[in-house]
This record gives structure tokens, C-alpha cells and sequence, in this order.
């Protein structure tokens, strides 16, 4: 294996100095905080420049300008944008590039949302009420791969299975002798009357999937009364009220549900950078060579001295300019 080179070292020092001086600021803003803040925004600056010329301009103005005069009207809008910050008696012009793309994007946008959310929303709450469970004699693998625990290599495993001897059950079907016994181990865990591979699948056509059901029961009620909340046209008094209600929950809900969903992302991240920082993502012998811990332990120290000092400048400044003002 090729050691890893100094200047990956060099880098992974340095990303592990300005996460410390980024999670300093959890004591107050400081100087360490504001050179890792700064050094961010301008590498991502740098970065977005970059790629905007590398991907837009260069491919899409220069290299196709050639091609026909219609090509300049980019250059344009950008130059009437320009004109706007030049001069305040031709602010105005800088307004038309400004409509005509956030008239592109929100035209764009809304389009998009209405087919991938308002359109996929419509067409679930249409669907029908009753859930059958999955037929494991009769379908499609990709059907076979919604089932709890069962991966796409297994659910083509079972149809291979299946098109040799019919399954009689659904113990029949998890333990057939092409099943490695990982595959067998996670099937068992997901075995389970309510909400597991008992409930979502057997071998008898027309059984119905009664946790399913009630999930779409329960989401076609939280449909309707939370449109019904935002229904202004009656007050929301008796039933009305009681069931735009119920939809507020419904919808709290769902903001939690998201703010819970995007903090466990932030979490996430931060377990990746905590294993960066103590070499978990390297090789060994690359982690050895890294000394995630001991450059972890450096760079502590190193902005906490940073930060003593600069509290000790900051008194001392301030009392050297309040020392004329108070003498009489």
C-alpha cells in the first residue's frame, strides 16, 4: 500500500486545527472561530468560481459563442446586472436580468414541486385504502424488495427459488438453501406479526396487510384535516374545529418528524468529522502516521493559549481606554 504523502498529512492537520477552531466558538466568538469562518467562506468562494467557469461559462457562452448571436444574451443580462451596481441612475436596468431569471426559476420550481410533491401526494392519498400483503409465489422481485429485511439480491434469490418449488409458507421461504446464513439472520430479525415480514408478506393470495391499512387510514385522516385547517371559508368551530385540530397536530408532527430527521443529519456529520479527527477512516498504518489524537490534543491547546492571550489584550485594552476618561 503507498504511504500516505506529507501534504495529506499536512492536510488532516490542518482539518483537524480549524474544527477546533470552529467548535471554540461554543465559548464565545474569538479570533480562531473567525479564521476558520473566514477560511471557509473563501475556499467555497473560490470553489463556486471555479466551477462556474469551468461548467457554465466556459462551456456554455465561450466555447458556443461562435455559434450564433443569440448566445451574447447572457453576456448581456450579466452586463445590465453589472450596470446596477455602477451607477444608481441606471439601478433600474440592472432590474430586468433580475425578473427574467427569478421569473425562470420560480417557474421551474413550481413545476417541479407540484409533479415531485403535490402530484406524488395526490396520487398516494388515491390509492387504494386496503393493503395487500405480498404474494411470495407471484411477485416481481422489485415487489419482493419492499418486504422488511429482504435486499434486492435476496428477493431475486426467492424468485429463483420459487421458479424451482413453489413456497408452501413463509418459514419455507426464508430458510431455502440459497439463502447464505447472514441473509437467514437478518430475515429472522425481521420476522414479526405487526409491522415485519409476516405482516407485509405471505403465500396466500388476497391477504390483507393490516398494518397497512391502518397506516393509510391514518394518513388519508391526517390528509384531509389538515387541508381542512387551512379551509377559511367556515369558522373553525364544532367539528370543524376539533378536526382542524387534529390536523394542526398532524402537522406539527410532521415539522418534527423534518427538524428531528435534519438535526440526526447534523449528528451525523459530526460523528464523521469526530472519526476523522481520531483516524478511524484511515488505514492504520496511514492513522499512525496521522496522529489524529495527539494533533487533536495540540490544537486545543494551542487555541485555548490563543484564547487566554487574547482575553488578557482585550482587558488590558480596555482599561487603557478607560483610564483617561474615569482620572479627575
Amino acid at each position: 500500500m503507498v504511504p500516505l504523502p506529507l501534504i495529506d498529512i499536512i492536510g488532516f492537520w490542518l482539518g483537524i486545527f480549524l474544527t477546533f477552531c470552529i467548535l471554540s466558538f461554543l465559548y464565545k466568538d474569538n479570533p480562531f472561530y473567525k479564521l476558520a469562518e473566514h477560511v471557509f467562506v473563501g475556499i467555497s468562494l473560490g470553489y463556486v468560481v471555479i466551477t462556474q467557469w469551468e461548467d457554465t461559462i466556459e462551456v456554455k457562452l465561450i466555447d458556443q459563442i461562435s455559434q450564433g448571436w443569440w448566445k451574447l444574451i447572457p453576456l448581456v443580462l450579466v452586463a445590465l446586472m453589472f450596470v446596477k451596481a455602477a451607477s444608481k441612475k441606471l439601478a433600474w436596468v440592472g432590474r430586468f436580468p433580475i425578473a427574467i431569471v427569478v421569473g425562470l426559476v420560480a417557474g421551474l420550481s413550481i413545476n417541479a414541486v407540484v409533479q415531485s410533491e403535490l402530484g406524488a401526494q395526490i396520487r398516494f392519498a388515491a390509492q387504494p385504502l386496503v393493503e395487500n400483503k405480498v404474494d411470495l409465489n407471484t411477485a416481481p422481485a422489485e415487489a419482493l424488495a419492499s418486504v422488511p429485511g429482504v435486499s434486492p439480491a435476496v428477493a431475486q434469490k426467492l424468485v429463483d427459488e420459487r421458479a424451482q418449488r413453489p413456497f408452501t409458507s413463509v418459514d419455507d421461504a426464508v430458510t431455502r438453501p440459497s439463502l447464505d446464513p447472514a441473509e437467514r439472520a437478518i430475515l429472522d430479525e425481521e420476522r414479526g406479526g405487526l409491522v415485519g415480514v409476516d405482516a407485509h408478506a405471505d403465500v396466500a393470495a388476497d391477504q390483507i396487510d393490516w398494518f397497512g391499512l391502518l397506516s393509510n387510514v391514518l394518513l388519508l385522516l391526517g390528509l384531509l384535516s389538515s387541508l381542512i385547517y387551512f379551509y377559511f371559508s367556515a369558522a373553525h368551530k364544532g367539528v370543524i374545529g376539533r378536526i382542524s385540530r387534529f390536523g394542526v397536530w398532524v402537522i406539527m408532527i410532521g415539522f418534527g418528524a423534518s427538524f428531528g430527521f435534519t438535526v440526526q443529519g447534523r449528528i451525523a456529520l459530526a460523528i464523521g468529522r469526530a472519526q476523522d479527527v481520531l483516524g478511524q477512516n484511515l488505514a492504520a498504518a496511514d492513522a499512525e502516521r496521522v496522529h489524529g489524537a495527539w494533533a487533536a490534543l495540540i490544537s486545543v491547546l494551542i487555541i485555548v493559549a490563543g484564547i487566554v492571550g487574547w482575553e488578557l489584550y482585550e482587558k488590558r485594552k480596555a482599561g487603557s481606554g478607560a483610564a483617561p476618561g474615569g482620572a479627575h
